[in-house]
């Protein structure tokens, strides 16, 4: 009886700890949901205390590490930004949601960019690329080199009705990065990096029409993009990831790595998509001349 009344006691114990710990922890959720609220009221002497206050209390909280950098870039302090997100970075094991590790590095990837940093960028982007299994793993090398010659030898339109992706966290760094490569000459790896970031957004473009209709099918970029043109809901989603951007840059890269043929295909189509802004006017001057855009000025 003794042995199950200690038993019962140190269980009693055990919870009891528990629950004070998730009281505790709960505390400095709080406390770190406060800061927020100062923030979005542009508080930010407030909000600082706040974050503060949360890290002295849990000890190690990436989250409000992270919240202390956006104070800093909102009013003007970039070095200080880039040091509170390398910050959160480096305790990014402890995030409450893990993937929240890319919003950070993405972070930096901005704030890199808006400081020409390009070098700082470039590898930023690519820890982020790094992490995209189905870029980077061994066995998807050959799924990299097939889709990449498929292109090639078939042209987009072949290349988006045979691979559907699910959505990535590193859809925009491969965006960026494409970007980067074509403005800095490295177009076959512009190629590379384009073609994932299109088809991981032409492929949530296709699972939406296919939620919305079953029978949905299409079988040229041109027959996707009137898809999108028709959904006020895809028009913003393409603005807001890019799609065309990312369109009118691999047809820059194609042409420059020598299919001009593809490129022009790419260009005729966007000059034809009201929506594509923009890349639908620089589309149309790349028709008539084709041009490559001056390289970039790399600081290191």
């Amino acid at each position: 009886m003794r042995s199950r009344a200690w038993i019962l006691i140190v269980l009693i114990s055990a919870l009891c700890s528990v629950t004070a710990l998730a009281d505790s922890s709960n505390k400095y959720w709080l406390i770190y949901e406060q800061g927020n609220t100062a923030a979005a009221q542009k508080e930010f002497g407030r909000a600082l205390q706040l974050y503060k206050s949360a890290i002295e209390g849990a000890g190690i909280f990436p989250e409000a590490e992270a919240a202390i950098g956006d104070v800093y870039m909102e009013e003007g302090e970039a070095s200080l930004a880039q040091r509170q997100y390398q910050k959160a970075y480096d305790l990014r094991k402890s995030f409450y949601i893990p993937d929240q590790q890319y919003e950070i590095l993405y972070k930096l990837v901005n704030l890199f960019e808006l400081q020409q940093l390009y070098k700082q960028m470039e590898d930023t982007l690519n820890l982020i690329v790094a992490d995209d299994k189905r870029f980077q793993q061994t066995a998807n090398l050959q799924l990299r080199a097939q889709l990449e010659k498929n292109y090639v030898d078939k042209g987009l339109d072949r290349v988006l009705v045979l691979y559907n992706f699910d959505d990535s966290f590193a859809a925009a760094a491969h965006a960026k990065l494409g970007w980067f490569y074509y403005r800095t000459g490295r177009f076959s790896q512009s190629v590379s990096q384009l073609l994932y970031s299109v088809v991981y957004r032409t492929s949530q473009i296709e699972r939406y029409r296919r939620e919305h209709d079953a029978e949905f099918e299409f079988s040229t970029l041109a027959e996707l993009l009137a898809a999108v043109d028709a959904s006020a809901q895809l028009k913003a989603y393409a603005a807001s990831t890019g799609l065309f951007k990312d369109l009118y840059y691999l047809a820059g890269s194609t042409f420059a790595n020598g299919y001009p043929r593809h490129a022009a295909n790419l260009w005729k189509i966007l000059s034809a998509v009201p929506g594509a802004g923009q890349y639908k006017e620089l589309s149309t001057r790349q028709l008539k001349k084709p041009f490559i855009e001056p390289l970039l000025t790399i600081s290191r």
